[in-house]
């Protein structure tokens, strides 16, 4: 389902969980994913 993609399962599912369980700004996401190491954005 992933195969393709840019960054691992895990972390896109931890963006979607926050997303839909919080209903964050995708900017909040990335603030959250940065805090814990990732490194998001164009």
């Amino acid at each position: 389902m992933f195969k393709h993609y840019r960054y691992a399962r895990l972390i896109i599912l931890q963006a979607v969980y926050f997303k839909l369980r919080f209903t964050l700004s995708y900017r909040d996401i990335e603030e959250l994913l940065q805090i814990r190491g990732v490194k998001v954005g164009l």
